[in-house]
């Protein structure tokens, strides 16, 4: 059995296979963009504004801008 020192010291990959890839990607943003309402830097409909993007394509978002 490993001591707590050896098993913290270790590195750990973890590996997102590509086809969920876009999918982790999209959730840590919504965190981010969460986590920036919660401190005050940006106002519920802006959040809202920004999780909806998710769901559009890169070009259509573009198209908007």
């Amino acid at each position: 059995m490993k001591n707590i020192e050896t098993v913290n010291n270790e590195k750990t990959n973890i590996e997102i296979p590509e086809q969920y890839m876009n999918d982790f990607v999209k959730a840590m943003k919504i965190g981010y963009y969460k986590e920036l309402r919660k401190q005050g830097l940006i106002t519920d409909r802006q959040l809202e504004l920004l999780i909806g993007l998710q769901d559009k394509p890169k070009s259509e978002i573009r198209e908007t801008a």
